[in-house]
Formats: structure tokens, C-alpha cells, sequence
């Protein structure tokens, strides 16, 4: 497993899907060399719609294989980061990825905590239309991270497992509890009580 890249981005003023105006961070760029990872994400970057300050969805990850299955489902090239990630990760995805899964990358330790509810900025970035639910669809939303070890890291460093969560919540497994118009009450239940689970997702599961 490794990085790819490592991306960053300002919150600029972009048209959305519905033709307003309004601040986002969804477009980034790669980053060559080490980048500072602090508590509440990379050095040089920023989100329009997070908490900064709590830090629990500091960093943004994406695997490369994804990229690859909803360019095969589109027959067209998508751009890389189109989905707004910070890392993009090769050989570790959605269906790998746990909840409390504990990754060291170059000096720091990030830990997975929540899949990426999308919405329609992916799309807008890129052209592919719909593009944020079609991930959801296809079972690639990617995942946040909470930074447990801030440091230095950069494209090209190796990904290694220090620590792996529990093996029934996946972010593909928590992905579709979310988008279920039915869930099963036990399984909701059981992730709205997982310790790791951020706050932000458990809010997003709970029925309105």
C-alpha cells in the first residue's frame, strides 16, 4: 500500500450544480515533497464544510482502483483528485478499509473513522454528471481520517497497518447501511455505538 498523492486546496467561490455561487474546497492539487500533517489536516489546505478546530474529519482519502471501476462504468477518464481527497491511496479500498483502522504514513498515524457521504461537487468539478452519488452507488465514497500523529508525510510513502478495527464495519459496509431506505434496526443500532464511528456520521445515519 501506498500514496499516490498528497492533495491540497483553498476554499474558492465556485458555481454549484444549481447554478449558484458559493465557497468550497472540493478542487486540489498535488503537492510534491513533504507536507506537514497537523491535528486538523495538511498544511496550505481548507474545507468550506468541516470542522477544522474538532479535527475527527481532518484528512480525506480516496483509493486509485476506485478511480479506475467508475472510469470503466463511465468509458471516459476522470481527473485526479476529482473527489476533493487529500491522500489517494493504491492497494487499500473501501471494502478493505475498517472503521479504527490505525495507518502509518511516512511520520504520522491517521486513523479511519467515517466513509464520505458525497454530494454533487465531484460532479461539478469534473463533468461526469452525478458523479458523487455514483461513487456512493458503486460503493467507493472513500473515507475520512482523524489524525492521531501529526508529522511530515509525502506522495510516494508506504501505508502500513499498524492497528486493524472491526472487521463487520467497513467503509463500503457503513456506506451502505447509509444509503439503505430500510436499514436493519440491529446494524444501525451497533454503528451508532461504535466507539471510533465519528459523531458527524452518526448524525447522518440517524433518521430525521
Amino acid at each position: 500500500m501506498r500514496i499516490l498523492q498528497v492533495n491540497v486546496g483553498r476554499v474558492q467561490a465556485r458555481t454549484n450544480a444549481k447554478g449558484r455561487v458559493e465557497g468550497t474546497g472540493i478542487a486540489k492539487s498535488p503537492v510534491s515533497g513533504p507536507v506537514t500533517l497537523g491535528s486538523s489536516g495538511l498544511a496550505g489546505d481548507e474545507s468550506a464544510y468541516r470542522s477544522r478546530t474538532q479535527g475527527d474529519t481532518a484528512l480525506h482519502g480516496f483509493a486509485a482502483e476506485s478511480y479506475r471501476a467508475l472510469e470503466a462504468s463511465l468509458g471516459r477518464a476522470l481527473p485526479r483528485p476529482g473527489f476533493g481527497e487529500n491522500l489517494l491511496f493504491e492497494g487499500y479500498t473501501d471494502a478493505e478499509a475498517r472503521i479504527g483502522d490505525l495507518l502509518a504514513i511516512g511520520q504520522v498515524l491517521v486513523m479511519v473513522n467515517q466513509p464520505v457521504p458525497r454530494c454533487s461537487w465531484p460532479g461539478v468539478l469534473t463533468g461526469a454528471k452525478a458523479l458523487g452519488p455514483l461513487a456512493m452507488k458503486a460503493g467507493t465514497p472513500g473515507w475520512y481520517m482523524q489524525v492521531v500523529q501529526p508529522g511530515m508525510l509525502a506522495a510516494g510513502d508506504r501505508v502500513d497497518l499498524v492497528q486493524r478495527g472491526d472487521a463487520g464495519w467497513t467503509v463500503a459496509r457503513l456506506n451502505a447501511l447509509l444509503l439503505d431506505k430500510s436499514p436493519d434496526p440491529v446494524a444501525m443500532a451497533d454503528a451508532l455505538a461504535h466507539p471510533v464511528l465519528a459523531d458527524r456520521f452518526k448524525k447522518e445515519l440517524r433518521p430525521s
